[in-house]
């Protein structure tokens, strides 16, 4: 399902990639706005996802959180504006939604729009700030100068669409959804689903047989049949899918017109199961999957190990949230959504259960892994002695060691991790350092390293990483699991972490075996 390249999902034979704007379905006023301001040839994500945007197809797109990550979506959208236009003159309500979590991202993409869309005709808005405030004098403007174009957060523009005399989403024929881990870890997926509900129906019409620039069609042979999140690789068996969310009528009582039809796109930095899940719930339609990645997986500490091979590291996205194991029958007897994002104002059992099920998970990870020796690092005490307690329980020799020992406990705890007590033991048995508020200085060449907590400092990382860096006299280095969950800004400094060291950290495999 991934390209081998890392570039794409996908076929690695899906037709000739565009290499100028020209050779895309754009109006001439757009190509001759985007060569008057100087943007440069398509990038990867922009060759990928621009031919199928531009025919009308939903995608989920992975790719790194760049400006051309934002041209990828707003340059399709200013064409699909100017399409509206076209069929439209007199503007009705806005045509393209782009919902941002962060500010910056929605003012870059609305900054894109009005240098590139104002001049040909174009009208763009940004909803960002405040909700607390009285909306009656913002909507009272849009309503006197109705964007094509409106980007924002999903608080704001939350509220500039349900609001009482609110934009109406009868029109919008595209919504882009950028940064979607992002939101989903921020519990903001809720205002999604509440203007999705204002918005036209998903395409029911069958695309064209062809692609712009030679691309295959979604749902082929090379990209497999049409998309189940239950079938791919994405999937965690602990964790329920979102209800769909299904459009209301028109809260003016007049029916959506029929030839208006969302297109959705989904932008988004990692691709674990809730993205899955929340494309599922806003119904996207046979949504083709591109994947770009950065390039390169070496950290600061591995430079310096000269010809040492680069780690692989990994995250491993637990989906589960207070709750999200309960009945599925309860949850949806209230037409709830399923659970996704941080479970926020759980209670205090609900949250020790989900204590439970990462611990499960981490006991779970060492069935699925042939090592002698492995180091997991906590974030504190509670944690530490828990994962102690549970390894052991499996059958595990798990070591303790932290901040708070003498120099003589540590140094027992270090030569008890070291000594091979396994040879006279029929069953060899795996040895965990499980570690708390301590460097490893004098640890090397171990086969693998578990964040269960991710560090609070992006420096710590190399620290952690350091005993899985292969000497030269070894020929494959050691393989990095991240622990992220949904809760505790886990997301956030997992980015922070790839941004930091130039590294790029996918969805942990299936099978960890034939890693290690």
């Amino acid at each position: 399902m991934v390209d081998p390249q890392g570039d794409s999902w996908g076929s690695r034979d899906s037709g000739p990639l565009i290499s100028k704007w020209e050779q895309l379905t754009l109006s001439p006023d757009l190509l001759r706005s985007l060569n008057k301001f100087g943007v440069g040839p398509p990038n990867k994500i922009q060759q990928r996802a621009l031919p199928f945007l531009l025919r009308g197809a939903d995608i989920i797109a992975q790719a790194p959180p760049t400006q051309e990550r934002i041209a990828a979506y707003v340059i399709p959208a200013i064409q699909i504006a100017i399409n509206g236009i076209a069929n439209q003159p007199v503007n009705r309500g806005p045509i393209v939604i782009m919902i941002s979590t962060t500010v910056d991202q929605a003012t870059q993409a609305q900054r894109m729009i009005r240098d590139l869309g104002g001049p040909i005709g174009v009208k763009s808005a940004l909803g960002v700030g405040t909700t607390n405030t009285d909306l009656t004098q913002e909507l009272r403007l849009l309503h006197q100068n109705v964007p094509h174009i409106i980007c924002g957060t999903p608080q704001k523009l939350h509220a500039l669409f349900t609001s009482s005399g609110g934009l109406p989403g009868s029109e919008v024929r595209f919504l882009v959804l950028d940064e979607v881990d992002q939101l989903i870890a921020r519990n903001l997926h809720e205002f999604v689903f509440n203007i999705v509900k204002l918005l036209p129906s998903p395409r029911s019409r069958p695309l064209s047989s062809s692609a712009p620039g030679g691309n295959i069609v979604p749902g082929s042979g090379a990209f497999g049949s049409n998309f189940d999140p239950g079938a791919t690789p994405f999937q965690n068996n602990n964790s329920r899918r979102f209800s769909a969310v299904a459009p209301s009528p028109d809260p003016s009582g007049q029916n959506t017109p029929q030839s208006v039809e969302r297109q959705t796109a989904l932008f988004s930095n990692t691709v674990p199961q809730d993205v899955l899940n929340l494309a599922t719930a806003i119904q996207l339609r046979e949504p083709v999957r591109v994947l770009v990645r950065r390039d390169g997986n070496v950290t600061q500490a591995e430079a310096s190990q000269g010809g040492s091979r680069g780690l692989r590291q990994y995250y491993l996205y637990l989906a589960f949230t207070a709750g999200s194991r309960a009945d599925p029958a309860a949850a949806n007897s209230g037409g709830g959504l399923g659970i996704i994002g941080s479970g926020r104002g759980s209670t205090n059992a609900e949250s020790v259960q989900a204590r439970e099920w990462k611990l499960d998970a981490l006991a779970d990870l060492f069935d699925d892994v042939d090592v002698q020796q492995a180091i997991v690092h906590v974030g504190g005490m509670t944690a530490l002695d828990s994962v102690v307690y549970k390894l052991a329980s499996r059958g595990l020799e798990a070591v303790p060691l932290h901040g708070d020992m003498s120099t003589a406990t540590k140094l027992a705890a270090l030569n008890k991790y070291r000594i091979n007590t396994t040879a006279m033991m029929r069953q060899p048995v795996t040895k965990v350092l499980v570690v708390y508020d301590v460097q490893l200085k004098e640890i090397s060449h171990i086969p693998l390293v578990i964040n269960y907590d991710l560090p609070k400092a992006v420096e710590e990382y190399a620290h952690r990483v350091s005993p899985a860096i292969s000497p030269n006299n070894y020929t494959r280095a050691g393989v990095i699991i991240n622990f992220v969950t949904a809760t505790g800004g886990d997301v956030e400094m997992l980015r922070s972490i790839e941004c930091f060291y130039k590294i790029k950290c996918p969805e942990v495999p299936l099978s960890l075996r034939d890693l290690i």
